[in-house]
């Protein structure tokens, strides 16, 4: 993904320079906002899937009436009728897997500030790895460049003429927000570290395991059914909708709460975006 790390980088650090102010949390919810709108089109369409399947449910009651206990039949009855209207059941789980390779890209831009934000290439980090260290350049490998980057912004005495030279008119990228949130640490590391000043970056992966479950109960076109049991494409979204937020939170416990802070936003603006285009867009284009 460092194709797309490397433009996105840039768009983050324009972003951060001249529209947040050097804010690196609000950065963020601008650069969200900007995905989001360069995967409109594909969500309108996916959310139009969605409103299709919900049209299909009567129709597909009636059909598990008519099939009783043969699950088989049913299922093979209901593809047809997907197919007949071009409906796919599981277009609610489309969002995140959309979002999937957009967080990766995210987390390479996180986990690398000095190579996507502030623009330096691996010889010039490695350099600054060794005078942090400090070691031979030659023995330098995996930078940890968010330990490297934290550690030149809370010693400025350590930015000697030397580190001014090799970061070439570029500047260090300061984490914080709202002056609480360390969004290049761990939130797990509250834990590993005992540090409880990072203890309010548990709060990420909370609200980013809430925001996933609501945004994938918003989109799930079976939210509404009241019989769900044997409904083999109800118990798939069902496992879903719950192996996800897991997954997420896990995810967001152990990277950078960067990551985990744009996932929320991603899912608190995708929540927003869907009820507003269901509501003002999609049901009148319906009527």
């Amino acid at each position: 993904m460092n194709f797309l790390a490397q433009p996105f980088g840039v768009i983050l650090n324009y972003i951060s320079t001249y529209l947040a102010f050097g804010n690196y949390g609000l950065a963020i919810i601008y650069f969200t906002i900007f995905v989001k709108i360069l995967l409109l089109p594909l969500t309108l369409k996916q959310q139009l899937s969605t409103l299709r399947t919900q049209a299909l449910q009567p129709e597909l009651d009636a059909l598990k009436k008519a099939c009783g206990n043969d699950n088989q039949l049913y299922m093979q009855e209901q593809q047809k009728i997907y197919t007949k209207y071009n409906v796919n059941p599981m277009s609610g789980c489309l969002p995140t897997l959309i979002m999937f390779p957009v967080i990766i890209v995210v987390y390479n831009i996180i986990r690398a500030p000095l190579t996507y934000i502030a623009g330096l290439g691996t010889e010039a980090v490695n350099k600054l790895a060794a005078i942090m260290q400090p070691a031979p350049i030659e023995q330098i490998k995996n930078v940890d460049q968010l330990k490297v980057n934290s550690y030149f912004l809370n010693n400025p005495s350590a930015v000697t003429d030397e580190v001014t030279s090799i970061m070439n008119g570029s500047s260090f990228v300061n984490m914080k927000f709202l002056k609480i949130f360390d969004l290049g640490a761990v939130p797990f590391s509250c834990f590993t570290e005992k540090s409880w000043a990072l203890a309010p970056l548990l709060l990420i992966p909370l609200v980013t395991l809430a925001t996933q479950y609501l945004l994938q109960w918003v989109s799930s076109p079976n939210r509404n059914k009241k019989d769900k049991s044997a409904d083999p494409t109800g118990r798939s979204m069902r496992m879903f909708m719950l192996f996800m937020p897991l997954l997420t939170f896990g995810i967001a416990m152990s990277a950078p709460a960067g990551l985990g802070f744009y996932w929320a936003v991603s899912n608190l603006l995708s929540l927003l975006q869907t009820i507003l285009i269901n509501k003002f867009f999609l049901k009148k284009k319906e009527v």
